[in-house]
């Protein structure tokens, strides 16, 4: 199977495929920081044609406006294979991304536009990690959180796990959870391997019920020795109708 020939800016789309796994033109556009829609639609057509993404797109009325959604193909692997920072063994499975479930397509599209947004108010210097590219630090949270987010601000930088909480996940599934991020946090595995304080836990409900239910519960485990630790909790309509900001997130005591 002959391996297409891309430019550096198409590579740079792969890349994005590769840590945010799916993800619309208009994110990409974005994420790129280019003007021209035109230029990124070649590219995503000609990616496309060659079999190194696929793509999804609605034809029901009402829904065919909105743009199509990417995502990696098996062509993709020989290409990406050699790139720093990529894991092989998560592009061996890249043939199943077609069979990832609609929930999962907007989850990862979800945490995009929370990188976009933080990204657009952050005044100093900003990193953000999503699952794919945390996969090799063993020492992190089982399961990996969502995305580590550094946020330099001078002399300060903040460090926190976001996580997505799934409305699919059962209450005695939460509660574990939560369990053992006090559990990881008095272990020191994260402070004691990085030499940074612990980051702040960053939770996206998908209702105020749930909120609610993670707040009391965490306010009701917490120990001497995790006093420390810091749990902040929104929901996924503020995000989705206000944007990222400091007033929509609130401190479990």
């Amino acid at each position: 199977m002959k391996t297409p020939i891309v430019t550096k800016k198409q590579i740079e789309i792969l890349l994005l495929l590769y840590r945010f796994r799916f993800l619309d033109r208009r994110q990409i556009q974005t994420m790129l920081n280019h003007k021209e829609p035109r230029r990124i639609k070649e590219w995503l057509l000609n990616l496309t044609g060659n079999g190194v993404v696929s793509r999804t797109y609605s034809k029901r009325f009402g829904e065919n406006t909105k743009p199509a959604v990417y995502f990696l193909d098996k062509k993709s692997r020989e290409i990406l294979k050699g790139q720093e920072w990529v894991n092989a063994d998560l592009l061996n499975k890249v043939y199943r991304e077609k069979t990832r479930s609609q929930y999962f397509r907007e989850r990862s599209m979800f945490l995009a536009d929370i990188f976009l947004n933080l990204r657009s108010q952050a005044k100093g210097e900003f990193h953000f990690f999503t699952k794919t590219d945390l996969e090799d630090h063993k020492y992190l949270p089982n399961p990996h959180p969502d995305a580590y987010i550094a946020v330099k601000e001078g002399k300060e930088t903040k460090r926190y796990f976001l996580e997505i909480v799934s409305e699919q996940v059962p209450r005695y599934a939460l509660r574990k959870h939560i369990e053992y991020l006090f559990k990881y946090y008095t272990s020191e595995t994260w402070q004691k391997t990085t030499k940074h304080p612990f980051p702040t836990i960053l939770l996206v409900c998908p209702s105020y019920v749930t909120r609610a239910f993670l707040s009391k519960f965490i306010s009701q485990t917490r120990g001497y020795e995790e006093d420390e630790l810091s749990f902040f909790l929104t929901t996924e309509d503020q995000i989705r109708s206000r944007g990222v900001k400091n007033d929509i997130w609130q401190k479990a005591d």
